[in-house]
């Protein structure tokens, strides 16, 4: 029987109407269709299961034949207009995007592989191909934590937000913002347990571009407007109102992230909807310093908050007052006429 898949990759029995795990509404729909496990798409991916499906395409683990049959991830976007047109600007800015995150060098960050094109049954596909991180997502984590009744501890979040800010700096020190860091987008790697940053939303942002500007046949497309990318609640205020991101924008979502995992709810709880301001103290006890800081990086007003990573980590670790250590007591010399053995009084 074919399963069904949420935007998040969760599997449900055929028929469910939303997702067992996340309540999300299904559209019901199988997947039936050309890219089924064991095909070889472009002489090179052997496609070897479904990881996620969202409303523009799929997820598949993969082995590249090339590379000694690594594994990696195809994310598929397939336009559901399929006209010249739509396909090639689709293209383009999915090109423009991958030359973004083919800049992105580091450890902590999926590899960016290649962009490719196929025509499979008559049918356009892009697909982006990264590297494959084994592990799992945060959100994974805390939903085993709390069907045992815990949550992540402060150690635990500390540790998180010192081992993924030199992260952030990084891609910021290059002019990316990721705008969609949430407990989802964040994998605890298997082989070094470290975290890692996936699902950078300038790739959903070609997606919804795309979608908005390009969906409507015969209609030629109106100059693009910011387009309104986030996850309510993690996303600062500004972001999903204006589309509008900085390097803040982030520091905000990490924040959110980390209140997440320490309550093991969603930001709409931990949110007055009268004042629009954070109560988490409602729920948990926290350290007064990583409660400050927590409360800086999610201030309502963009000036308010940490405007960058670095500062963020200068704040978890503060620099100890250093006193110069303590120097003996200082006696001048007396002049050499008057010490012992230097003067003789003269014997008339």
């Amino acid at each position: 029987m074919t399963k069904i898949y949420c935007s998040q990759g969760h599997e449900n029995s055929p028929g469910s109407r939303f997702c067992l795990q996340c309540g999300e509404k299904l559209s019901g729909a199988p997947v039936s269709y050309g890219i089924q496990p064991g095909l070889t798409l472009g002489d090179r991916y052997v496609i070897v299961r479904q990881l996620g499906q969202g409303g523009f395409g799929r997820t598949y683990l993969a082995e590249d034949i090339n590379r000694f049959r690594e594994s990696c991830v195809l994310k598929e976007f397939s336009p559901q207009v399929q006209t010249a047109y739509v396909v090639q600007k689709a293209a383009e800015l999915f090109e423009r995007e991958a030359s973004v995150l083919y800049k992105l060098q580091h450890p902590q960050i999926p590899r960016f592989r290649e962009l490719f094109r196929i025509n499979l049954d008559g049918k356009e596909y892009l697909f982006l191909v990264q590297d494959y991180v084994e592990g799992q997502t945060y959100n994974s984590l805390l939903n085993d934590r709390k069907q045992q009744g815990l949550r992540f501890t402060e150690a635990e979040v500390r540790q998180l937000l010192q081992q993924i800010l030199p992260v952030l700096e990084y891609i910021h020190s290059l002019g990316v913002i990721h705008r969609d860091i949430s407990p989802d987008n964040l994998i605890l790697r298997t082989v070094d347990q470290l975290p890692v940053l996936i699902d950078f939303g300038g790739v959903k942002q070609v997606v919804a571009t795309v979608a908005s500007q390009y969906y409507q046949p015969g209609v030629m497309p109106s100059p693009p407007a910011a387009t309104l990318l986030g996850k309510v609640g993690f996303a600062p205020p500004e972001q999903m109102q204006t589309g509008l991101v900085s390097p803040h924008s982030d520091l905000y979502a990490l924040a959110a992230t980390a209140l997440v995992l320490l309550t093991g709810k969603q930001p709409q709880e931990l949110i007055d909807t009268y004042t629009l301001t954070w109560q988490w103290r409602r729920e948990i006890t926290l350290s007064p310093l990583l409660g400050q800081i927590l409360d800086k990086m999610l201030s309502s007003r963009p000036g308010d908050r940490y405007q960058s990573a670095r500062q963020v980590l200068e704040a978890l670790n503060p620099v100890p007052v250093s006193y110069p250590p303590t120097q003996p007591p200082h006696i001048p010399l007396l002049p050499s006429s008057l010490q012992a053995g230097g003067h003789q009084q003269k014997l008339s």
